[in-house]
């Protein structure tokens, strides 16, 4: 009798462990993903604030992108951005952002196992998974300005970008779309005496997508 429930016995035995292997695996991998994921985004982060830096802040300087208008008294009356010139700035900071993020394609962030038990003493210990970094498929540049008090009657006018993409972390069976959010200066100066009232055309948003075909 014993022998006639011995097969089906070793089948669920055999279905159970596998079940719990799995399980382990996806386990283990979301865990790792999680950690690639902090060190994934600083790798985007920093590749997209150099690119933007060498190739779009270094030319660019404030003059290019705004026009002071002023009274017969020399007065600042109104702050105006020059669209035209702002919008070429934004749609070269998003071929420069995609360039530099496909530069990300292929790589991969190796974990060391014992990252995931959380102990110290483990983390650099155990098999290596790696894990790989795919651009995802959208470039979001918007323009923004702030003013800030720099001395006595004296304010800074301040533009920058905030830049927002996206990149795929991945391990087989398992994968995780992270954003990358970039805040990068453009452009700024020193007005000398009272801030207008009125600025005109800031705030605008460029976007690529998709960015891989």
């Amino acid at each position: 009798m014993a022998r006639r429930w011995l097969p089906p016995l070793s089948v669920l035995v055999i279905i159970f462990m596998a079940t719990v292997l799995i399980i382990a695996d996806m386990r283990i991998k979301g865990s790792v993903l999680e950690i690639a994921q902090s060190e994934a985004q600083i790798q985007a982060i920093e590749i997209v604030n150099q690119a933007v830096n060498d190739k779009i802040v270094a030319v660019t300087d404030y003059q290019d992108i705004v026009s002071i208008h002023k009274d017969n008294q020399g007065r600042i009356i109104m702050i105006q951005a020059n669209t035209v010139i702002l919008n070429q700035i934004m749609a070269n900071t998003v071929r420069e952002v995609t360039a530099s993020l496909k530069g990300l394609a292929g790589q991969t962030i190796s974990i060391p196992l014992g990252q995931v038990t959380g102990s110290v003493l483990l983390a650099a210990y155990g098999p290596r998974l790696n894990v790989k970094v795919i651009p995802a498929k959208q470039v979001t540049v918007e323009v923004e300005n702030r003013f800030e008090q720099a001395g006595i009657n004296q304010t800074r006018h301040l533009i920058y970008f905030k830049i927002n993409s996206r990149i795929k972390i991945a391990v087989p069976l398992v994968d995780k779309e992270i954003q990358v959010a970039n805040t990068i200066p453009l452009a700024d100066t020193i007005i000398v005496g009272s801030v207008p009232d009125t600025y005109l055309n800031f705030n605008t948003t460029s976007e690529l997508a998709p960015l891989l075909k």
